[in-house]
């Protein structure tokens, strides 16, 4: 038994640097990106490859293949989704504890995305089917693609909290 542990604390290093050095190939795989239309402009071309330039560490999940992404249009924790092969999504969210913090949040997304994406693509806002939030898309006929921000109250007794959700994914 001794042995054994000797064996697994002489592989474990080796493994996890095996783990680190393929993230490290991952992030420079593409060079960082700091303009918002750049990183747009990017995922938008990365939808068609199903985000593979972008993937980063897998996530074990039961339900879908997920990763973490390379690029964040927000925050830190952006994450690829994919379910079956042809439902690719590229996903953040940020929370936020006012309502004003998330409406200049959801008004700079709005912004921002159309100014990046040109007089092609058509924005259309409505309510959210499964809660009191809000969401805008933007689609255009020449590509089978959305981009779409949500802004979400989130149910809490002592606090205000909403959420804000980026999409970038199939239109269906």
């Amino acid at each position: 038994m001794n042995n054994l542990i000797k064996l697994s604390l002489t592989f474990s290093p080796l493994l996890l640097s095996a783990c680190v050095n393929q993230n490290t190939i991952a992030q420079n795989k593409l060079t960082p990106v700091t303009n918002p239309c750049q990183k747009i402009s990017m995922l938008i071309n990365a939808y068609d490859d199903g985000f593979e330039q972008i993937k980063m560490t897998k996530i074990k999940t039961r339900i879908s293949n997920t990763w973490k992404a390379k690029y964040n249009i927000i925050g830190e924790s952006c994450h690829i989704w994919t379910w079956g092969s042809s439902q690719t999504t590229y996903a953040c969210n940020i929370t936020v504890n006012d309502k004003e913090t998330a409406e200049s949040y959801y008004s700079n997304a709005q912004q921002t995305i159309q100014q990046c994406l040109g007089d092609d693509w058509l924005m259309t806002e409505e309510p959210r089917k499964a809660d009191k939030g809000r969401k805008s898309t933007f689609t255009t006929p020449d590509k089978q693609i959305s981009l779409s921000t949500h802004i979400v109250p989130l149910d809490s007794l002592f606090n205000e909290k909403w959420t804000i959700y980026y999409y970038i994914g199939n239109p269906n």
